[in-house]
């Protein structure tokens, strides 16, 4: 009769150990998405199919950084298709892309931008990564019309009313 007492003990010791991992699994997955929400909320996702000019834009980033201290920028990079795939689930807000015709439809806003490609530092190898080609390339910036985001309208506004200094730095 003991042994039956205590293996009905054990068993709702483990189911009531069931339900309380089952509240704590929800509880922080509850929390990961708030804290996603809120990450996504204060940044702006950046990314490059070519991230060897991200150093020619980077008085673009530190001169909307100072007007924008809340915001912070995340930098990828991948592919073009991989980029409109991200930009089309909400997942960056911004893709700096080759220079193509397909950016001007009625989903994005393209902007067309002269950029330079820089090296590329990498620490771990201790070694840089330089461009074969560091001329003046084009560049679209696109970005989805329908946004509610508020840095993404203000950073896009930077983007517009920089864009004929941008371009002036690399046409010389």
């Amino acid at each position: 009769m003991k042994e039956l007492l205590l293996v009905c003990a054990v068993a709702a010791f483990i189911v009531y150990g069931y339900f309380i991992m089952k509240k704590l699994d929800a509880f922080l997955a509850n929390n990961r998405r708030l804290i996603e929400a809120e990450i996504a909320e204060n940044s702006l996702f950046v990314a490059f199919d070519n991230p060897m000019i991200l150093d020619s834009l980077m008085p673009l980033f530190e001169k909307f950084s100072k007007a924008n201290p809340n915001c912070q920028f995340r930098f990828l990079f991948g592919n073009t298709e991989d980029i409109y795939d991200k930009l089309n689930k909400n997942r960056i807000d911004f893709g700096f892309i080759e220079n193509t015709a397909s950016a001007n439809d009625d989903t994005y806003n393209c902007l067309i931008i002269s950029t330079k490609q820089n090296r590329i530092i990498c620490e771990k190898a201790g070694c840089t990564i330089e461009p074969l080609n560091p001329s003046e390339i084009q560049t679209d910036v696109i970005w989805k019309k329908a946004s509610n985001n508020a840095f993404i309208h203000s950073f896009s506004d930077l983007l517009l009313s920089n864009q004929a200094a941008i371009n002036a730095e690399y046409v010389k």
